[in-house]
């Protein structure tokens, strides 16, 4: 029986290698490539979230044809899709930015995420909970399940360009933000795009944790860096 296991466990480690192979060749250094992807720096590419009533929900994102010298949100283009597995039916809204991997509200009803280098006129803002200008500001937003393709998300601005996927514990949504791209999305994440553009000498290197209620009501905002 000992021996079976062990026969086993070597045939599911070399699938899985097989598996995971051309999703690392994808991701130098931990980032992804400037061709595009799934989630932001969500770990296993295309990792789906599944709500209570099985549907699944997947993002990915493309670069524009002429991303700027700089990033802003002219730079990408994202898609969020909401799958039916029992009909086939996919929904799919598309917003400017890279849009984090969501997460789902313990009753299902609510999908959270964030939005970096967003384009405001994308959402509608409730509140903004930073202080730097548009430029230098990021959106968790929110939106009542189930999707459509005219959904316009709820959202609130948060200082730092980049937003981390949001977690939500204690009836309270968690952010961390930064100006700093690579500290957030990876190192060779853009690696090329912009050319001389460096990451590591932004004016406002500054990060934060948020923490915001499930209402939309800042409980905390706390400079970690």
């Amino acid at each position: 029986m000992k021996k079976y296991f062990a026969v086993l466990t070597i045939v599911i480690t070399f699938f899985l290698g097989l598996s995971v192979m051309p999703l690392y060749a994808q991701m130098p250094g931990g980032g992804m490539t400037n061709s595009g992807g799934f989630g932001m720096t969500s770990g296993m590419a295309a990792t789906p979230v599944v709500g209570n009533d099985g549907k699944a929900y997947l993002v990915s994102w493309t670069p524009s044809q002429n991303p700027g010298t700089t990033p802003n949100s002219n730079s990408f283009t994202s898609t969020l899709k909401e799958i039916n597995p029992n009909t086939g039916k996919v929904v799919s809204l598309s917003l400017d930015g890279i849009l984090s991997k969501p997460v789902l509200s313990d009753d299902g009803n609510l999908l959270v995420a964030t939005a970096s280098l967003p384009n405001f006129n994308d959402f509608q803002m409730y509140a903004n909970y930073g202080v730097n200008s548009a430029e230098s500001q990021s959106v968790l937003y929110a939106i009542s399940l189930p999707l459509t393709g005219s959904t316009q998300p709820m959202a609130i601005s948060l200082d730092g360009s980049y937003a981390s996927i949001p977690v939500i514990a204690t009836g309270a949504v968690y952010v961390t933000t930064t100006n700093r791209g690579d500290y957030m999305m990876g190192h060779d994440m853009f690696d090329g795009m912009f050319g001389s553009f460096d990451f590591n000498n932004q004016q406002d290197q500054k990060s934060f944790l948020y923490v915001v209620g499930l209402d939309g009501t800042l409980k905390a905002k706390i400079e970690i860096e």
